[in-house]
């Protein structure tokens, strides 16, 4: 969740599932912080999505704008484009004009335990393989390499991201490859002492090592970090004046998408990309114009 109070002091609400004021991410800062799996080197993680159609061309056929859609809103600052059910509902999220793929759909929820934990901020270079790539559309499936340099007391730090159900390599704890991976989405911490899992949204962790994950059973770290009531109980407490929550948009949020969306310029554009880690600049030349700042449609600016 992220809030912010703007100059007309209204409280903007972001959903980030696993920051909603239960354990999830909380838990799994606490581990790394009490040095459960020691220093954290990589990270790994993968989803099943997208569970929409990606790598397609525009298409071409015609059909009847339903009644009780107005196309001209729902478009937005889109270009104009005729009505067809390949964008809405739903399937606009892999259609650049109107969504960000696998990667912004669901990356926000799954890197933020890692963004939060270990203050990873902006990488340095971002490297992607994808399927075939589509003008108009995210591909059917990739994989971005995120570096980050060294900060403060934490050492570089290397996020893989892979969608379109491709999955890391088994670690050596999983005997039976059946086992593997422990569901469709997921996440997986692999530091200097050991590794850990959680769900794709920060649910469920658990260390590798049964004789630290039953210690840490048996003898639970220290709550660091307060839960809360959940995401509304948060906003309503923030409109009266209260306590803000830790995923606000300037200082977390912002962010965390900036960094994550860096990952899409590498994978459309099938190069390396290389950033500034202090102010988030696109270092790479020759980045096609409409892919850092789009055009909006005339009436839609800002």
């Amino acid at each position: 969740m992220a809030i912010l109070i703007d100059e007309k002091k209204r409280v903007l609400v972001q959903g980030i599932t696993g920051r909603e004021g239960r354990a999830r991410t909380r838990l799994m800062r606490e581990w790394v912080e009490a040095g459960a799996i020691g220093t954290v080197r990589e990270i790994q993680l993968w989803t099943n999505r997208p569970i929409w159609p990606q790598a397609l061309d525009r298409p071409l056929d015609e059909f009847y704008t339903p009644s009780t859609l107005d196309w001209d809103l729902w478009l937005g600052p889109a270009p104009a484009r005729p009505y067809h059910p390949a964008y809405a509902p739903f399937k606009w999220r892999g259609w650049w004009d109107f969504g960000t793929g696998a990667l912004g759909d669901i990356a926000c929820h799954s890197m933020d335990a890692s963004f939060w934990a270990l203050d990873l901020g902006y990488p340095t270079r971002i490297e992607a393989e994808s399927t075939k790539l589509f003008t108009e559309t995210a591909p059917a499936c990739s994989r971005i390499t995120y570096s980050f340099a060294a900060k403060g007391n934490r050492p570089a730090v290397i996020v893989v991201w892979r969608d379109g159900s491709l999955y890391p390599p088994r670690p050596k704890e999983y005997t039976d490859p059946a086992s593997w991976p422990f569901d469709t989405s997921g996440q997986l911490w692999i530091g200097d002492a050991g590794r850990m899992v959680a769900g794709i949204y920060g649910e469920s962790p658990r260390l590798l090592d049964a004789a630290k994950q039953a210690e840490i059973t048996a003898h639970p770290v220290p709550q660091k970090y307060a839960r809360t009531e959940g995401v509304y109980a948060e906003w309503i407490a923030a409109c009266k004046g209260g306590t803000p929550a830790g995923s606000n948009i300037p200082d977390h949020s912002g962010p965390l998408t900036e960094m994550v969306l860096l990952g899409n310029l590498a994978v459309r554009t099938a190069q390396p990309i290389d950033v500034n880690p202090q102010t988030g600049e696109v270092l790479t030349a020759g980045i096609p114009a409409d892919y850092l700042r789009p055009q909006y449609r005339q009436g839609w600016g800002w």
